[in-house]
């Protein structure tokens, strides 16, 4: 019996005993069964000069029971005992590797140690969910491939690397794609120093571009649906901020009394005016771990009243001006810092004046109608503060957001206010104007972003302590290309986009309940109250659109400005996006919201994108061939050469319609303009119906002097110096141009501005 079992085993391991038999093994078992002709073109064999030998290589491992055909293909397939004498071959390999000079691999723990294959099966296993048998197949072939680079030193990423190739030839796509290791090249990061310091930033902004690198490609790859990864990746839609997509809100509506109640961890309940501003000067600069875009203080000089009475109109004054300097944030670097929005109103708005105040040490105060004077003063000295502060160099943050409500040229105080406010406006176009009725309960931020008490009907959980968990944008002249004028085709097509939409939405609000569930938002999940201090299931989620006067452009023939028809065909889009959202919130309980948002990274590579697919002669772009973009925030390009009054008109009309926020922008000519002649042109606008508009400008600033002046100056005008910055609006609010997308900055000479009559 002994002896039988010898002859066996020897017979094994003489049908084995070749290296090209070894070969084609090694083959089968990595890659299945294989015909005659493929297993002589894999090792590589001439079809002629070798055939004789490779018939009697074949024929060994046949007879010896490593190898077995399929009668009806063909085909060679490897046998189990095949496989364990291709296991017990690399075992052995890899005891000869060893003993001739051990393999060493520098990990990721930044650490060198000796390679072993099975951290590769508990890599498979763990991380890819790779079935363990297969893992160690892997494992082995990996390793097989490793020593025949006869290197003793090695780095964990080349050996994902090759182990990812495996998966790839073997056609496991699923296990490759949860396998991927996520980082950057290191001329990428090089790079990045070259232009943080090209463009006047810090340190900070290296080391965010490369976390931002990361998190934007685990996003797209595990967290997202792949249909919906690809559908971003392809251009049919933009997801804004996507490495905060599984992180963090994108906007927030602060809410001060809930801070002026219970202050911070580190910081008690207000006692003073200028203890009051320091507090929320804090909550800003904490929020920006746990909020990626604009946060804002609506309310922010009804709320702030109640601290200011009896106070000296100097004391405050100065209070605000220490306020403002330290949340400008653009003195040293052009580090582009989440903005801060604070929401002024002329008075008390009557929904507010019974609704009981907030004041001293966190105590019940009366209500805000006893505060009247004092929100107005506020307003008045804020104001003056601002105008002061820009003595030099614009105030480009905090951004003020002025509620202009019907009743307000009846009351003397408000008109006087409205005055210095287009004072600061004619100099520097800062302020933003959200025209409003009587009684509504509205708030907006610089970036656009709105809300209204339209999803639970209680002003104080829809508009505040809440905000935009996040956009994505539609690429709607992707969907003109694709119908070639057909409405039917267009609108089925926007509808997929819609959908595609809601999926990556779903995604968002499911990782920001985990982030709230995990305390990794802890101001954001709130303290010192029961309830939570965001509202998170009353955030919005943007449905916002990119090129809305190309696509219309693309499908009918005409831009918006010259045809009514084209109009409508518009209105008809926004109304479509409208419809779907309100349809999808129902359906899942999501806050969906029809909005036109600020998005210059989806506005340049949604363009960059389908030039690339269709051709210059076949798209509608704005800017040039070799920079293009599409139209972003507005329903108008800036550069639409119409009047003034036609652009309001159908701003206008578009705006109606996205109540999920909207912003006009009215470029106005380079020189000085009068505030009275600037408050009667906003008069006419809100008139004719625009909810939400600035007056935009540029400026040049320098850095010598430390003076700014209106318009793209070439040398300055008072040192003669050319080393100028420059600052601009490329959509919402102002930042360096140097900033700008190239695209973006090319087209800046191309826009058309206004005279005040």
């Amino acid at each position: 019996m002994s002896r039988s079992l010898d002859r066996s085993s020897a017979g094994v391991f003489d049908a084995a005993s070749s290296p090209i038999r070894m070969q084609i093994l090694k083959l089968l078992a990595t890659k299945g069964p294989l015909s005659y002709t493929e297993i002589m073109f894999s090792l590589k064999l001439d079809p002629v000069r070798d055939a004789g030998r490779f018939v009697y290589h074949l024929k060994s491992i046949v007879e010896g029971g490593l190898v077995d055909v399929d009668k009806e293909t063909k085909n060679y397939g490897i046998t189990e005992l095949g496989r364990m004498v291709v296991n017990f071959a690399r075992d052995v390999e890899e005891y000869v590797a060893v003993r001739k000079g051990k393999l060493y691999v520098r990990t990721s723990r930044f650490a060198i140690e000796e390679f072993d294959r099975d951290k590769i099966v508990g890599s498979l296993s763990n991380e890819a969910g790779l079935p363990f048998e297969l893992a160690q197949e892997i494992a082995a072939e990996a390793e097989e491939r490793l020593l025949r680079l006869k290197t003793t030193y090695l780095t964990a990423p080349l050996i994902r690397e090759f182990v990812n190739a495996i998966l790839i030839e073997r056609k496991l796509e699923e296990y490759r794609h949860k396998l991927t290791r996520l980082g950057m090249p290191v001329y990428d990061v090089t790079q990045l120093f070259k232009t943080a310091s090209e463009q006047m930033l810090d340190v900070d902004a290296v080391k965010d571009a490369a976390g931002y690198s990361v998190m934007g490609e685990y996003v797209l790859l595990d967290s997202l649906p792949r249909e919906v990864a690809d559908s971003h990746l392809s251009g049919l839609i933009h997801l804004d901020s996507l490495p905060n997509w599984v992180l963090k809100p994108s906007e927030i509506q602060h809410d001060c009394r809930y801070f002026f109640k219970n202050g911070i961890p580190t910081l008690k309940a207000p006692q003073t005016f200028e203890a009051a501003l320091a507090l929320l000067q804090n909550v800003h600069r904490l929020s920006k771990a746990e909020i990626s875009g604009e946060q804002s203080f609506d309310m922010f000089n009804v709320f702030l009243a109640p601290f200011a009475k009896g106070l000296a109109h100097e004391q405050l004054r100065e209070n605000l001006s220490i306020f403002f300097a330290g949340l400008r944030e653009d003195v040293l670097s052009h580090q582009a810092h989440s903005g801060l929005s604070l929401g002024f109103e002329f008075g008390v708005p009557d929904f507010f004046l019974d609704v009981e105040a907030i004041g001293q040490g966190g105590v019940k105060a009366g209500v805000y109608g006893d505060y009247v004077e004092e929100a107005n003063l506020i307003l008045e000295l804020s104001l003056e503060a601002a105008i002061e502060a820009s003595s030099t160099k614009p105030l480009f943050n905090p951004r003020f957001i002025l509620k202009l409500r019907d009743h307000l040229l009846q009351d003397d105080s408000a008109k006087k206010n409205l005055l210095k406010a287009h004072e600061l406006a004619a100099k520097f176009c800062a302020p933003y104007f959200l025209s409003l009725g009587k009684s509504s309960k509205i708030t907006a931020m610089a970036s656009g972003m709105q809300l209204n008490d339209d999803w639970s009907g209680y002003w104080e959980t829809d508009c505040i302590r809440t905000g935009c968990a996040d956009t994505v944008f539609l690429n709607l002249p992707r969907q003109a290309y694709e119908s070639d004028g057909n409405d039917s085709k267009f609108f089925s097509l926007l509808e997929t986009s819609v959908k595609t939409a809601i999926e990556a939405f779903k995604v968002k609000k499911k990782a920001l309940n985990e982030r709230l569930r995990q305390n990794l938002l802890p101001l954001l999940k709130g303290f010192g109250e029961g309830s939570p201090y965001f509202y998170d299931r009353n955030a919005s989620y943007a449905l916002s659109f990119i090129g809305l006067n190309e696509a219309v452009s693309a499908h009918t023939g005409a831009s918006l400005p010259k045809d009514e028809e084209s109009l409508k065909f518009a209105l008809r889009i926004v109304r479509e996006i409208s419809s779907y959202a309100k349809s999808f919130s129902r359906e899942s309980n999501i806050r969906f919201a029809v909005a036109q948002r600020p998005g210059d990274d989806a506005a340049c590579r949604l363009a960059e994108l389908d030039v690339e697919k269709y051709g210059l002669s076949a798209t509608v772009i704005e800017g040039s061939k070799g920079h293009p973009h599409y139209t972003d925030l507005f329903a108008l390009p800036l550069s639409s050469k119409i009047s003034l009054e036609e652009r309001v008109r159908i701003e206008s009309e578009v705006q109606t319609l996205t109540t999920g926020g909207c912003l006009a922008s009215i470029c106005l000519t380079p020189v000085s303009h009068s505030p009275k002649a600037l408050l009667r042109m906003t008069q006419d606008i809100v008139r004719k119906g625009l909810r939400f508009f600035t007056y935009t400008n540029n400026y040049s600033y320098c850095m010598k002097c430390e003076k700014a002046f209106v318009g793209m100056l070439s040398k300055c005008p008072n040192c003669g110096t050319d080393s100028l910055t420059y600052y601009g609006r490329s959509s919402a609010t102002y930042t360096p141009t140097v900033l700008w997308p190239d695209s973006k900055r090319r087209s800046l000479e191309k826009r058309i501005c206004y005279s005040l009559p």
